[in-house]
């Protein structure tokens, strides 16, 4: 039987997940959802509670298609967060495959 987390719990746990995101790179709800054992939409509550937008950089994290998604500044100032650290945003307001990493996998399959 799965035991629960606390809430509290939860939210340190994906917000040091976060800091493993490199800069310049982003991985997606789906990748760290994976990590916790939460639905993405789980990640995306968590991520819109931050107050601490520049230490814990919740917009290294995209949709598993590379959309860019929402950012409690709104996704414009998200998009040029990730153009200043040098993230290719494709006409599409996709990132670039190139820049997403499978943080999941990098965690639990090596």
């Amino acid at each position: 039987m799965r035991k629960r987390v606390r809430r509290e719990t939860l939210e340190e746990i994906v917000y040091t997940l976060l800091q493993l995101i490199p800069m310049g790179k982003v991985s997606t709800y789906k990748s760290l959802s994976k990590i916790v054992g939460v639905h993405p939409r789980v990640i995306g509550y968590i991520l819109r509670k931050n107050k601490d937008l520049i230490t814990t950089p919740c917009h290294r994290v995209v949709y598993e298609n590379g959309r860019i998604g929402g950012y409690s500044l709104g996704a414009d100032f998200k998009k040029r967060l990730l153009e200043l650290e040098r993230v290719e945003i494709e006409e599409d307001d996709k990132i670039s495959k190139r820049y997403i990493i499978d943080l999941a996998k990098e965690l639990l399959e090596k």
